[in-house]
């Protein structure tokens, strides 16, 4: 398979609807349009990932991946 998509740009997608989502200076009726759309993905994602085969190295590499956000939260 050809991947033909940048994750890093699907990321700065999702951090726009997030600026959109919670940026104090536009009402509700402005931030929740973006906040649909980031549960919209979610759904998405969550139902994809549902349906797709479990690999060799992902309980631990999921695993790294929980470490490391607690390590973020720790640090704020």
């Amino acid at each position: 398979m050809i991947i033909r998509w940048n994750v890093k740009e699907v990321e700065n997608q999702l951090r726009m609807m997030y600026s959109g989502a919670t940026d104090p200076y536009v009402t509700g009726w402005n931030n929740w349009p973006c906040k649909q759309d980031l549960y919209r993905v979610k759904f998405l994602v969550d139902e994809l990932l549902e349906n797709c085969p479990t690999f060799a190295g992902e309980d631990e590499w999921l695993h790294q991946q929980e470490a490391e956000k607690i390590v973020r939260i720790l640090k704020k």
